[in-house]
């Protein structure tokens, strides 16, 4: 769809070339053979499901989305690569995940029965999610001689075997991210005795620049498709060998200029008071498109290409700049929310936050455009 962005007040811009340069970026760390699954849950990590998804499916192995309901709809779009849905899966769900081969992860025993039994005579494919260490989902490590032999004698097909990494992004870690990964293996090993050789993965993002686990067979990438960092301790000693773009750039147009004079005050309670006569930009966004409030009053964003501060309370759709010393401003005139000059880490750092939580806490109505 083609958007006329003069007439769309708030929008994201979502660069297929910075999302094919992550994945190509990304693959030089790894070794041929290992898949490349793109993580896409959480309307992909906030860029648009079928924007990032239709700019990389010709570059990746795999896409992971946590919601069955996201798996059916890419289907639907005539997305062929194989799918594999995160979440639970529920009974109901069975029977559509057998006719358009959406792969399921199963992490119960409730839901293995009924997999069992719903799939009957038809093919399912599935993972099992093994708990080696987050404390999460997953089977534990005493569940394992409880279900071989209930994947024994079944349509179901194992496809993957996989668990979650607690902290691959800390180095200080190392010791426990290993044991998990020399756990995976002891699963793997009993899966062998009954003759099953799922394909394992077990790294995401942190852990596959990181070298950690890649010698799987697939590894999970979710943030740093997007451009964007797992942490900053990778992002020091890694950022001279890989090479991220963040694909997000988040745009919006100035909705009204108002002159207050000083001692004014600025949104609700009055957070802050105006010291000198000013001009003022507010903006069509609020905490409903994803600006977190408690980073009023401390956050900036880009005025003709100087930074500008927030001022008072961020409120449900408008925001409020000083732009006191921005020559020549005028209702209509686009700001710079996140982009090349404002991180998705800088809103983390003024929401106390992550740039994970940034970028997919931005509303889903807010139009995402490929460019």
């Amino acid at each position: 769809m083609t958007y006329n962005l003069r007439l769309t007040p708030t929008w994201l811009e979502i660069s297929k070339d910075a999302l094919q340069n992550n994945v190509t970026q990304i693959k030089k760390n790894l070794p041929p053979q290992t898949k490349f699954i793109a993580v896409v849950k959480a309307n992909a990590y906030g860029h648009g499901l079928m924007e990032v998804v239709s700019s990389v499916k010709n570059k990746v192995d795999y896409f992971a989305v946590y919601a069955f309901e996201d798996a059916l709809f890419l289907r639907k779009k005539n997305i062929t690569r194989p799918i594999l849905v995160l979440g639970k899966t529920f009974p109901s769900q069975i029977s559509l995940a057998i006719k358009h081969q959406i792969e399921i992860t199963v992490s119960t025993f409730d839901i293995l029965a009924a997999a069992k039994k719903i799939s009957g005579k038809k093919k399912l494919m599935i993972h099992i999610c093994a708990d080696t260490g987050l404390g999460r989902d997953g089977f534990i490590s005493s569940d394992v001689k409880k279900i071989l032999p209930l994947l024994q004698n079944t349509n179901l097909e194992v496809k993957g075997l996989y668990a979650h990494f607690a902290c691959a992004d800390d180095s200080s870690f190392d010791s426990y991210t290993k044991k998990q990964i020399s756990e995976l293996l002891r699963w793997k090993k009993s899966f062998a005795e009954i003759g099953l050789q799922p394909l394992l993965h077990h790294a995401a993002s942190a852990a596959t620049i990181t070298s950690q686990a890649v010698d799987l067979d697939m590894v999970r990438v979710g943030i740093s498709l997007y451009g964007l960092w797992p942490s900053k301790e990778i992002e020091t000693k890694h950022k001279n060998k890989i090479k991220l773009i963040p694909a997000l750039s988040w745009k919006t147009r100035i909705a009204e200029i108002k002159f207050l004079p000083k001692g004014s005050a600025i949104s609700y309670n009055c957070t802050h008071i105006l010291k000198r006569d000013s001009k003022l930009a507010v903006l069509p966004i609020g905490y409903f498109d994803g600006i977190a409030r408690v980073s009023s009053n401390k956050s900036f964003a880009i005025v003709g290409g100087k930074k500008v501060p927030q001022i008072g309370r961020v409120t449900m759709n408008l925001i409020v700049l000083d732009v006191t010393d921005v020559a020549d401003v005028k209702e209509g005139d686009v700001v710079e929310i996140i982009g090349k000059k404002i991180t998705a880490d800088d809103w983390a750092s003024w929401s106390q936050s992550s740039n994970y939580e940034v970028v997919t806490r931005i509303n889903s109505v807010v139009r995402r455009v490929v460019v």
